[in-house]
C-alpha cells in the first residue's frame, strides 16, 4: 500500500512545504472545492450550480465551503480570476524572435486566443464571466493584452473613440460571439485556425491592418 504524501501541491503544481498539517488540509479542502465548482460551472452553467452540488461533488461538508468563499458566485469570481491569471502568465512568458512591433503584436495576441482556445474549460468559464458582466476581470485582460493595439489604432486615426471602456466592451461583445461560435464545433475546434480567425477579428474591430498573424509555438513552456 503506497503511503500517502504530506505534501500539499500549489495552482502551479509545485509542492509547498512550509504549511503545517491544518493549513495543508485546507489548503487540500480550498483545492477539492475548487476543482468541484469548476468541473460543475463548465457542464451546468454557473446559474444552474447549487452550493449543495459543488460540496457533494467536493465530498467536503456545506461549513467547509462557506469557511473558503461567501457564495457560489464568490466561487465563480475566484476560479474566473484564477483562470485569468494563468492565462496571462504564461502569455507573459511567450517571446516570439519577431523585431517588427506589428508582427509581435499580432503574433502576442494570437498566441492569447490560441493559449484560450486549446483549454476549452477555461473559455467556456470566460464566456459566462463575460456573459454575467463580470467587468472588473474582463477590463484588466483587455488593459493587459489590447492596451499597445489600441494605442496603435489611436495613432493611425483608426480609433476615434478614446474611452477604453466602450472599446474593451466593443471588443469584447464581438470576441464573446465568436469564441462562442469557435466552440460550437467541439472536438472539430481547431486552435490553431480558431486563433487565426479571432486575431484578424481583433484588429479589424480595433481598426488595423489584419494580415495573417505569424505563428511561433516552439519553446512556448
Amino acid at each position: 500500500m503506497t503511503a500517502r504524501s504530506n505534501h500539499t501541491a500549489n495552482h502551479d503544481g509545485t509542492r509547498d512545504d512550509s504549511l503545517n498539517g491544518y493549513q495543508r488540509r485546507r489548503q487540500e479542502t480550498r483545492h477539492q472545492i475548487m476543482k468541484a465548482g469548476r468541473s460543475l460551472f463548465v457542464e451546468r452553467g454557473v446559474e444552474n450550480v447549487s452550493i449543495d452540488a459543488i460540496t457533494s461533488t467536493a465530498g467536503v461538508a456545506k461549513g467547509s465551503f462557506y469557511n473558503h468563499f461567501e457564495s457560489r458566485d464568490a466561487l465563480f469570481d475566484a476560479l474566473v480570476a484564477e483562470t485569468v491569471e494563468q492565462l496571462l502568465e504564461r502569455r507573459s512568458r511567450y517571446q516570439p524572435p519577431f523585431e517588427d512591433q506589428f508582427d509581435l503584436a499580432l503574433a502576442r495576441t494570437w498566441f492569447g486566443h490560441y493559449s484560450l482556445l486549446s483549454d476549452p474549460d477555461a473559455c467556456r468559464l470566460l464566456l459566462q464571466a463575460g456573459s454575467l458582466s463580470t467587468g472588473e476581470v474582463i477590463t484588466n485582460v483587455m488593459q493587459q493584452t489590447l492596451g499597445d493595439e489600441i494605442m496603435e489604432g489611436v495613432a493611425l486615426g483608426s480609433l476615434s473613440h478614446l474611452d477604453p471602456d466602450v472599446v474593451y466592451a466593443a471588443y469584447f461583445g464581438v470576441l464573446l460571439m465568436a469564441t462562442g461560435h469557435l466552440l460550437g464545433q467541439g472536438e472539430k475546434l481547431d486552435p490553431v485556425a480558431g486563433a487565426d480567425h479571432l486575431t484578424e477579428l481583433t484588429f479589424a474591430v480595433l481598426g488595423l491592418p489584419h494580415k495573417p498573424p505569424p505563428h511561433y509555438l516552439e519553446d512556448e513552456s
